[in-house]
């Protein structure tokens, strides 16, 4: 293992150590919407790596990636974005490494904490100035439109087409999760208030 790559680990851990806490409904939303089979890997994803790979022999370059949120954590905290295989494979390699350190519930914590949700809107302080301030009284619907702002980050400026983008995104989410398309255990959206 190079020094870089020590240094890195050590400043996602570090993270994951002092970041406050996301409350478990955030976290929920974000796994139903980035990483459904995360109970089932170990930092990488090898299903949704052998789809991407399929789609990519196919053509097919519509499909979604295949990071998982421990990798897009890694890939956050080291700032590194290039599109390259290497850069991939390391950022496999250092999320794995940092989920055999680290619990799952905490490394989502931890992303959610320091993430890019839009322009004036990052990490913990961006969700609480989008929430009102509150974190705790999120409902599902709230923290499921919030995690696909990593997707669509809100722009200075929001349209009505990243709105429409936004409102898209939360629906095909809802609809596979109540028809039973994902892996997590499904919220309880009866209470959830609408978007």
């Amino acid at each position: 293992m190079t020094k870089k790559m020590r240094e890195d680990i050590n400043r996602c851990l570090a993270i994951v150590e002092n970041s406050e806490i996301i409350p478990g409904v955030i976290i929920e939303a974000l796994v139903i919407a980035e990483d459904h089979r995360s109970d089932f890997h170990p930092g990488i994803d090898p299903i949704a790596i052998g789809r991407m790979f399929l789609a990519r022999l196919n053509k097919n370059q519509a499909h979604g990636g295949a990071s998982t949120i421990e990798q897009q954590y890694v890939r956050v905290v080291t700032g590194r974005y290039e599109r390259t295989i290497f850069r991939k494979f390391r950022e496999q390699m250092l999320a794995i490494m940092i989920s055999r350190r680290a619990s799952k519930t905490s490394i989502a914590s931890a992303y959610l904490a320091i993430a890019f949700y839009g322009t004036e809107f990052v990490g913990i302080i961006g969700l609480k100035a989008l929430f009102g301030g509150n974190l705790k009284n999120v409902s599902f619907q709230q923290a499921l439109q919030m995690v696909v702002y990593l997707k669509y980050p809100r722009p200075r400026n929001p349209t009505e087409e990243w709105s429409d983008k936004i409102s898209r995104r939360t629906g095909v989410i809802l609809s596979r999760l109540e028809s039973g398309c994902y892996y997590s255990s499904k919220p309880n959206l009866s209470s959830s208030s609408d978007l």
